[in-house]
Protein backbone atom coordinates (compact mmCIF):
# COMPACT_ATOMS: atom_id res chain seq x y z
CA UNK A 1 0.00 0.00 0.00
CA UNK A 2 2.73 2.66 1.13
CA UNK A 3 4.50 1.67 -2.65
CA UNK A 4 0.68 2.68 -4.31
CA UNK A 5 1.51 6.08 -2.50
CA UNK A 6 4.39 6.70 -3.64
CA UNK A 7 3.65 5.59 -7.14
CA UNK A 8 0.74 8.06 -6.68
CA UNK A 9 2.55 10.92 -5.28
CA UNK A 10 5.41 11.00 -8.23
CA UNK A 11 2.68 10.56 -10.73
CA UNK A 12 0.90 14.08 -8.98
CA UNK A 13 4.24 15.70 -8.56
CA UNK A 14 4.63 15.04 -12.86
CA UNK A 15 1.91 16.28 -13.57
CA UNK A 16 2.28 19.64 -11.44
CA UNK A 17 5.77 20.22 -12.96
CA UNK A 18 3.92 19.53 -16.79
CA UNK A 19 1.03 21.90 -15.95
CA UNK A 20 3.78 24.05 -15.08
CA UNK A 21 5.57 23.65 -18.35
CA UNK A 22 2.46 24.54 -20.37
CA UNK A 23 0.68 27.50 -18.19
CA UNK A 24 2.69 28.43 -15.74
CA UNK A 25 6.53 29.03 -17.55
CA UNK A 26 5.14 30.82 -20.52
CA UNK A 27 3.78 33.51 -18.16
CA UNK A 28 7.23 33.86 -16.53
CA UNK A 29 8.96 34.48 -19.67
CA UNK A 30 6.49 36.72 -22.04
CA UNK A 31 4.80 38.61 -18.94
CA UNK A 32 1.58 38.94 -18.41
CA UNK A 33 -1.14 38.78 -20.96
CA UNK A 34 -2.08 42.10 -22.77
CA UNK A 35 -5.44 43.68 -23.78
CA UNK A 36 -7.76 42.00 -25.86
CA UNK A 37 -8.91 45.22 -28.03
CA UNK A 38 -8.37 48.62 -28.50
CA UNK A 39 -10.15 51.16 -30.02
CA UNK A 40 -9.14 54.59 -31.14
CA UNK A 41 -11.22 57.48 -33.01
CA UNK A 42 -8.25 59.27 -35.05
CA UNK A 43 -11.54 61.84 -36.82
CA UNK A 44 -12.17 64.81 -35.65
CA UNK A 45 -15.91 64.14 -35.44
CA UNK A 46 -18.15 61.28 -33.26
CA UNK A 47 -18.47 57.96 -34.00
CA UNK A 48 -20.27 54.79 -33.02
CA UNK A 49 -18.23 51.28 -33.50
CA UNK A 50 -20.19 48.08 -32.88
CA UNK A 51 -17.37 45.53 -32.66
CA UNK A 52 -18.00 41.80 -32.96
CA UNK A 53 -15.80 39.06 -31.97
CA UNK A 54 -16.64 35.41 -32.51
CA UNK A 55 -14.91 32.32 -32.51
CA UNK A 56 -14.16 29.41 -34.61
CA UNK A 57 -17.17 27.67 -33.48
CA UNK A 58 -19.02 30.99 -34.15
CA UNK A 59 -19.87 31.27 -30.58
CA UNK A 60 -19.93 35.30 -30.02
CA UNK A 61 -17.40 36.40 -27.30
CA UNK A 62 -17.86 39.74 -27.38
CA UNK A 63 -20.52 42.48 -29.39
CA UNK A 64 -20.14 45.67 -27.60
CA UNK A 65 -21.17 49.29 -29.07
CA UNK A 66 -18.48 52.32 -28.24
CA UNK A 67 -19.48 56.09 -28.65
CA UNK A 68 -16.39 57.57 -29.28
CA UNK A 69 -15.22 60.94 -29.30
CA UNK A 70 -12.18 62.58 -31.57
CA UNK A 71 -8.96 61.09 -30.61
CA UNK A 72 -10.76 58.96 -27.69
CA UNK A 73 -9.41 55.38 -26.96
CA UNK A 74 -10.93 52.42 -25.20
CA UNK A 75 -9.16 49.55 -23.90
CA UNK A 76 -10.87 45.85 -22.99
CA UNK A 77 -9.30 43.94 -21.11
CA UNK A 78 -9.60 39.70 -22.17
CA UNK A 79 -11.74 37.75 -19.42
CA UNK A 80 -10.10 34.54 -17.61
CA UNK A 81 -12.42 32.31 -19.15
CA UNK A 82 -10.98 33.71 -22.70
CA UNK A 83 -7.29 33.67 -20.95
CA UNK A 84 -7.44 30.05 -20.23
CA UNK A 85 -8.86 28.74 -23.54
CA UNK A 86 -6.40 31.32 -25.19
CA UNK A 87 -3.78 28.92 -23.42
CA UNK A 88 -4.38 26.00 -24.15
CA UNK A 89 -1.53 24.92 -27.36
CA UNK A 90 -3.88 22.19 -28.95
CA UNK A 91 -6.52 24.45 -29.43
CA UNK A 92 -7.32 26.50 -32.64
CA UNK A 93 -7.73 30.02 -31.71
CA UNK A 94 -9.18 31.60 -34.61
CA UNK A 95 -11.44 34.74 -34.25
CA UNK A 96 -13.70 36.35 -36.56
CA UNK A 97 -13.82 40.12 -35.81
CA UNK A 98 -16.36 42.64 -37.74
CA UNK A 99 -15.82 46.24 -37.29
CA UNK A 100 -18.77 48.43 -38.23
CA UNK A 101 -19.42 52.27 -38.11
CA UNK A 102 -22.35 54.06 -37.67
CA UNK A 103 -22.66 54.88 -41.18
CA UNK A 104 -22.48 50.61 -42.07
CA UNK A 105 -19.19 51.11 -43.04
CA UNK A 106 -17.92 47.94 -41.91
CA UNK A 107 -14.41 45.43 -42.30
CA UNK A 108 -14.09 41.78 -40.88
CA UNK A 109 -10.90 39.84 -40.62
CA UNK A 110 -10.25 36.32 -39.19
CA UNK A 111 -6.97 35.60 -37.24
CA UNK A 112 -5.44 33.76 -34.25
CA UNK A 113 -4.97 35.33 -31.42
CA UNK A 114 -3.21 33.95 -27.96
CA UNK A 115 -2.41 35.78 -24.27
CA UNK A 116 -0.13 37.71 -26.21
CA UNK A 117 -1.75 39.22 -28.63
CA UNK A 118 -4.19 42.54 -29.26
CA UNK A 119 -6.37 43.33 -31.32
CA UNK A 120 -5.80 47.44 -32.80
CA UNK A 121 -8.60 48.85 -34.42
CA UNK A 122 -8.27 52.43 -35.54
CA UNK A 123 -10.63 54.94 -37.26
CA UNK A 124 -9.77 57.24 -39.31
CA UNK A 125 -11.26 59.09 -42.30
CA UNK A 126 -14.18 57.30 -42.08
CA UNK A 127 -12.45 53.77 -42.75
CA UNK A 128 -11.53 51.07 -40.61
CA UNK A 129 -7.93 49.52 -39.59
CA UNK A 130 -7.57 46.37 -37.89
CA UNK A 131 -4.45 44.96 -36.97
CA UNK A 132 -3.17 42.47 -34.71
CA UNK A 133 -0.20 43.81 -32.11
CA UNK A 134 1.97 40.56 -30.80
CA UNK A 135 4.53 41.07 -27.81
Amino acid sequence: MEEVNKKLRYIGITLLILAGFYIILPYLFMGPPTSFFSVENGDETNHTVLIKIVDSNSKPIVEESYKLSPHEKVIESKSLWLLVKMSFPLNKNNYTIRVTLENNTSKEMSMSLNPWTSLFISITDSSIFIDKLQV
